[in-house]
């Protein structure tokens, strides 16, 4: 007889959660007397990871005197954050963790004994999130919920103040719990890397494309995607060559998954390397379109002016949003028409 382990892993969150609970406190949080926080988003997705990092930057901002750990799903997780000083220590959950009842263990014995004064849900949704934070016996819990009577939370703002980007939501969360304008412009996705990453990038790029010339922009194109946010070989090439009429003298390559194989053999391709190198290569680019994906919000925060383009899922949900960065919903447009949306990311006027 097989066993649901995500059934499993539901039922026993649950049992733990009930005896964790703590009552909601309903004080107001005193910010300059918070010094250690937990963020909590235990998921194993890439681009989750990043989307954390417009929540610690906005840390930073408004309780710069606090340490704070993080406690996030992949094992790569620590590399993605080295650009955060305030960031002590990253701790990692399995996407299966009765499979690790040690670490299961060790994590429910540790996280009430660390001190924290303020545990920041940063999921939306996530029974393993609201576990962590609820465990944790922080002075302050705070999370999106729209039940707070029976979440565990100290301060449960409601979804509906939180806005829908996935980015954006814990940003507006924390500046809700703390008394500021939640609808403020956020900060946007940045990795932080450093000027020898960004020259080894550069280099790798000019060894495959040549030297940058004026009117030559050099365009990363970034076919992977799974599933229904893939978009077809003929989807690229037609973009491709919109892109040439528009700029004869642009200069294309494919950006291919470290792992995996060109989806364009007609383009220079180049691998990407572990990720924060992978980051790097794309900073290295005049402009950088790519389907919705891990990379595509690998790419946002390097800083490139990046194009998503989305066919499966809501950009207003997912789409990058930095300096020159914007996605679209790309199932009913031509490959001119996204071709002239990208061009105009390299030179907005």
């Amino acid at each position: 007889m097989s066993v649901d382990w995500q059934a499993a892993r539901r039922a026993l969150a649950r049992r733990l959660l009930r005896p964790s609970a703590l009552p909601a406190a309903g004080a107001a949080i005193a910010a300059r007397s918070i010094t250690s926080v937990l963020v909590a988003r235990p998921n194993h997705r890439l681009g989750n990871v990043l989307l954390l990092t417009p929540l610690l930057q906005e840390l930073e901002r408004l309780l710069p005197q606090a340490r704070v750990d993080v406690l996030a799903g992949p094992p790569f997780a620590a590399c993605l954050l080295e650009g955060y000083p305030m960031v002590r220590r990253v701790d990692t959950l399995s996407a299966r963790p009765l499979h690790q009842p040690s670490a299961l263990w060790r994590l429910w014995r540790e996280l009430p004994r660390r001190g924290y004064t303020l545990a920041l849900d940063a999921a939306e949704r996530s029974q393993s999130a609201r576990w962590v934070v609820t465990r944790s016996a922080a002075r302050w819990r705070v999370g999106m919920d729209d039940a707070p009577d029976a979440s565990g939370l100290t301060q449960a703002i409601a979804f509906a103040d939180c806005g829908v980007h996935k980015a954006q939501m814990p940003v507006r969360m924390l500046r809700a719990a703390l008394g500021h304008d939640p609808a403020a412009a956020p900060p946007p996705l940045a990795l932080r890397l450093r000027d020898a990453e960004r020259a080894q990038g550069r280099a790798r790029l000019q060894r495959l494309l040549g030297e940058a010339a004026p009117g030559a922009p050099r365009i990363g194109l970034f076919a992977e995607a799974t599933g229904a946010k893939r978009f077809a070989h003929a989807f690229w090439q037609a973009l491709a060559a919109a892109l040439r009429t528009h700029v004869a003298q642009a200069r294309l390559a494919e950006i291919v998954p470290e792992h995996g194989r060109p989806l364009l053999p007609e383009l220079p391709g180049i691998h990407t390397a572990p990720l924060r190198d992978a980051a790097a290569l794309c900073a290295g680019f005049d402009l950088v379109i790519a389907a919705d994906s891990g990379l595509m919000h690998l790419a946002a925060a390097s800083g490139v002016p990046l194009l998503g383009l989305f066919q499966a899922t809501d950009p207003a949900r997912y789409a990058p949003y930095g300096v020159r960065q914007c996605g679209l919903q790309a199932r009913s447009l031509s490959a001119a028409e996204i071709a002239g949306a990208a061009l105009a990311l390299i030179d907005p006027a």
